[in-house]
């Protein structure tokens, strides 16, 4: 189900402009002058919008009036009413950023914002809370000369404290290049503390990265550029995947390493746990534990097995002490990831499904009684998208060999297995 996406403009080419970052995200968008908008009936014009912007041409009235406005457009919005709001801003932070962003919060009733002003695209990057316009900083662009707003400071922080007396805090890339959960994490705690939570944006992959961080906000306030990525983000959200990866390949390796690197959660399991009962059954329920975490909060989740040259080294000694042969060790590797992908999809409901490894993929069908494959559309050579008929229901599936793909494979066939959610 889609998110229904409520904006505030402060103009109406920003307006537009948001408008067009949600549509390149599959959204329908559409833009409403406040002026307007009372001689029209909103809910019926609103029916078949996911994205409903409401420009208030507030930029350069006083404050009060920019708050009155502001606070008309957001009851309209809620009256809708919408699941996310977004006050959009210039994109160097001109206008009367603090009055409409506090009165917006105070509408919905919201008591931390995030704001993210970054639009790399055109040249709007943060770094440190210092924002800069094609890489200079802000104070020294063409802005400093506005004839009505001079930018002569480039600290969002400084800026945003000239207009409010609320408290903000900041995500930093440091933050960001921890990856996903590490920026929840976080969020979390500022929020605790503040009423606003900057993030710096040196690049799309950090405004990817953003979106999928705050898709579960009520309220972003800031430039249209995170509109382009909050409706695969809302995706990732509504479309839970669970991936699992059993191949030891180069290929299948780097497919891991590059979700890592994506700040996907990944988890291990550490395969010299499968030879204790004990051990294994501990191993399986906190696995469990950290992927339906995942799944829940952030809407994937990997799990794959020991890789490195050494662990699995040791994993075969340990089973060749046992009496155990290559064989009777994969399988045993095997059918505890099959107990966990089992426990996982029953518990969350999930039903979209990556395995990576030919031998685990075998497994997995095994354990799941997949009785039918109706076969999609194809990702990459030899690897199709499909509809499994199982014992938990319906299941959309990847199984992919594990020397096929390229190393971006397993994010197009997340990609792919949330798309047929669409058809």
């Amino acid at each position: 189900m889609r998110k229904r996406v409520g904006v505030v403009a402060d103009d109406v080419t920003g307006a537009n402009d948001i408008g067009i970052m949600f549509v390149k995200g599959g959204y329908r968008s559409a833009v409403f002058p406040l002026e307007l908008i009372e001689s029209c009936d909103l809910k019926k014009e609103a029916e078949g919008l996911d994205v409903i912007i409401i420009d208030t041409d507030s930029r350069f009235d006083t404050p009060e009036t920019a708050k009155r406005k502001v606070r008309r457009a957001t009851e309209l919005l809620t009256s809708l009413p919408c699941d996310m709001y977004h006050n959009k801003t210039c994109s160097v932070f001109r206008g009367n950023i603090g009055a409409e962003f506090d009165e917006m919060q105070d509408v919905l009733g919201v008591s931390c914002s995030m704001v993210v002003l970054g639009f790399p695209a055109n040249g709007r990057t943060t770094v440190d809370g210092i924002h800069y316009v094609y890489g200079e900083k802000l104070e020294n662009s063409q802005f400093r000369h506005d004839p009505i707003h001079p930018m002569t400071t480039s600290s969002l922080e400084e800026i945003l404290h000239k207009q409010s007396d609320r408290s903000v805090g900041l995500i930093t890339w440091r933050d960001l290049d921890q990856g996903l959960s590490h920026v929840k994490e976080k969020k979390e705690q500022l929020k605790k503390e503040c009423a606003y939570v900057i993030f710096d944006i040196r690049s799309q992959e950090d405004l990817k990265l953003v979106a999928r961080a705050v898709a579960d906000e009520i309220n972003v306030c800031g430039s249209s550029a995170i509109g382009e990525e909050l409706p695969a983000a809302y995706r990732e959200m509504d479309c839970p995947v669970l991936s699992v990866c059993g191949s030891l390949t180069k290929q299948s390796r780097s497919q891991v390493e590059y979700l890592k690197k994506k700040g996907y959660p990944v988890f291990e399991l550490h395969t010299d746990v499968i030879f204790s009962e004990e051990e294994r059954t501990a191993a399986i329920r906190e696995l469990s534990g950290q992927l339906l975490r995942a799944l829940s909060q952030t809407g994937g989740g990997l799990l794959h097995t020991s890789n490195r040259e050494d662990a699995v080294a040791r994993t075969k000694q340990t089973g060749y002490r046992l009496g155990m042969s290559d064989e009777e060790v994969g399988k045993r590797i095997s059918h505890t990831i099959c107990r966990i992908v089992a426990d996982v999809l029953q518990e969350s409901g999930c039903r979209r499904l990556v395995v990576a490894g030919g031998d685990t993929s075998a497994a997995v069908t095994r354990q799941l009684e997949i009785c039918r494959m109706e076969i999609g559309k194809e990702i990459e050579a030899g690897v199709p998208v499909m509809k499994g008929k199982t014992s938990l229901g319906e299941l959309d599936l990847v199984l992919k060999s594990g020397s096929f793909g390229s190393e971006a494979f397993l994010e197009k066939a997340i990609e792919a297995v949330r798309g047929q959610e669409e058809q």
